[in-house]
């Protein structure tokens, strides 16, 4: 397990208050180690903040439990530290706690090899990691239909899309009962993650399903097209 030093205050970060989770079938211990959760914070580069850099990442296993829990050095001049949101101050990022951008993401890549990886809207995560995952091993909340809006016809639709994500913070109040980036409150990226997994671990059996029948189809055109 790796574990990093965090500041005072992200140790008073609580758990998430957990009302009505229902409980997943049972999972051998060896199935719980194929999974980990991930999620980052970040602050903004550039004018106006509005670039994105990794300033924490966190992620966790199956249990809840935290593998790795990183502050992460920004070298460029950070212009928002969104702490409002993020929780990340300037003397975060200067304490000798945090780890530089290399440090981090070689850890992140060595920890997610050959995992199945949860998390909401991890196309963000992965931008500022600077990471990619198998597709078919990504098990993302924010892209699973049956989580998703179904976009109004009246609604200005640029993209044509016909579904669009929720907010975590809504998912995981809707359907877990649980209560996360609470109003006036910095966001966790460790309740965060745990969020996700428990609404994946709620609905594994469908997901799973639908994704083994993405698999075969993909095999299936892949094998027609050689």
């Amino acid at each position: 397990t790796q574990r990093r030093k965090r500041s005072k205050k992200s140790k008073k970060t609580k758990r998430p208050k957990i009302v009505n989770i229902i409980s997943a079938p049972a999972v051998s211990a060896e199935e719980k180690a194929n999974y980990i959760a991930l999620d980052c914070e970040m602050v903004g580069i550039g004018p106006g903040g509005y670039q994105s850099r990794l300033a924490r990442v966190s992620l966790v296993n199956w249990d809840g439990e935290t593998v790795y829990d990183a502050l992460v050095q920004v070298v460029e001049k950070v212009t928002d530290y969104r702490t409002f949101v993020s929780g990340i101050t300037e003397e975060d990022l200067l304490s000798d706690e945090a780890v530089t951008f290399d440090e981090a993401q070689s850890a992140v890549t060595i920890l997610l090899q050959d995992k199945i990886l949860v998390g909401h809207g991890l196309k963000n995560d992965f931008k500022v990691l600077g990471l990619t995952h198998p597709w078919y091993a990504i098990r993302d909340t924010a892209k699973y239909e049956p989580f998703m809006k179904t976009v109004d016809p009246s609604d200005p639709n640029p993209t044509g899309a016909t579904h669009i994500p929720k907010k975590l913070k809504v998912l995981a109040k809707d359907k877990l009962g649980m209560m996360i980036q609470e109003e006036g409150k910095p966001h966790s990226p460790e309740e965060d993650a745990m969020a996700a997994l428990e609404l994946y671990k709620k609905h594994r059996g469908k997901w799973e399903k639908a994704m083994s029948w993405k698999v075969e189809r993909t095999e299936a055109i892949t094998q027609r097209a050689q």
